[in-house]
């Protein structure tokens, strides 16, 4: 009983000391920078510079593209289509009804609240 006794004393031992080391960042940060290392080396010998170029640039390309997803969204902006003048033959473009922004509205309105309070204050 006594030996049994030991041995589960030492196993709690070295699962404290192996939680205690664990848990520190002094024991992360080597293994970080040596994943890190490990990292830098792969993309030195394994991945060809024009490749990350091309990544990086189609990465950009999709950054503008949901941009102005978005801008598009978020303004209500509409694509309109503009008649060519060989379509008509000669009377231009067919005009197209102008649509008012939400935006436009608001500093309309927004114009008129600060000329009626000059107006109060006079």
């Amino acid at each position: 009983m006594n030996r049994l006794g030991g041995i589960a004393d030492s196993f709690t031992e070295i699962v404290s000391i192996a939680k205690t080391v664990l848990s520190t960042i002094w024991f992360w940060v080597p293994v970080a920078y040596a994943l890190y290392f490990l990292a830098q080396l792969w993309l030195i010998f394994f991945v060809h510079p024009l490749t990350a170029f091309v990544a990086a640039s189609l990465l950009g390309f999709y950054a503008v593209y949901l941009e102005g997803k978005r801008a598009a969204t978020r303004y209500s902006l509409k694509k309109t289509m503009f008649l060519s003048a060989a379509h008509t033959f000669g009377s231009g473009p067919e005009p197209i009804d102008r649509q008012e922004w939400e935006i436009e509205r608001t500093v309309e309105e927004y114009a008129d609240l600060l000329k009626k309070g000059k107006q109060k204050r006079r």
